[in-house]
């Protein structure tokens, strides 16, 4: 199928089921703004799969698959979310009164890996976070980033190994500590 037909054919199948989807989603999570993000998602796949959407028995059934498996991912990422946010608001309670010059090290290491990571490039970038704040495994990564996983490892690699030189170069033995942290 060309693209315009294929457009054209897109477009049919979004303007028959947009409403539906969007009900779907709606009645399933908490927010209006959730809803529209699972919609949006749903229908970002059903562009990438065209053909599947439109071989399928039953078009508007695939769609709410494909929400459905959104939704469970949107929900994955509410609960990694959560878990991150309690655990910054446990280490946020310590207060710096009782911060052993340890702490004060460790706080000044996590302010240079942030930099760090920052300059890092963007597919390093994204491994990492996807590590330390979604707590996703190699396979996760591979998933998410739809790429093999041997890919994602090696990927996670090579970041890893790029954050700990560089933040060795600017701080002097400070890759070891971020070494004994993983």
């Amino acid at each position: 199928m060309d693209e315009s037909e294929a457009t054209s054919r897109f477009e049919e199948l979004y303007a028959s089921a947009y409403r539906k989807v969007l009900a779907f989603a709606r009645q399933r999570t908490a927010n209006l703004e959730d809803a529209y993000e699972v919609v949006s998602e749903t229908f970002l796949v059903a562009w990438r799969r065209l053909e599947d959407a439109l071989s399928a028995d039953n078009s508007l059934a695939w769609l709410y698959g494909v929400a459905y498996r959104v939704l469970a991912n949107q929900r994955r990422q509410q609960r990694r979310q959560g878990r991150l946010e309690a655990r910054i608001e446990a280490q946020a309670d310590i207060g710096i009164q009782s911060l052993t010059p340890r702490g004060l090290e460790d706080r000044e290491i996590l302010a240079e890996v942030t930099r760090i990571l920052d300059e890092l490039p963007t597919k390093y970038q994204e491994v990492l976070r996807l590590t330390a704040y979604q707590d996703c495994s190699p396979a996760e990564i591979a998933s998410i980033l739809q790429v093999h996983p041997s890919v994602a490892r090696t990927r996670l690699y090579r970041a890893r190994l790029r954050l700990r030189r560089i933040l060795d170069k600017r701080q002097p033995g400070w890759g070891v500590v971020l070494e004994e942290s993983e």
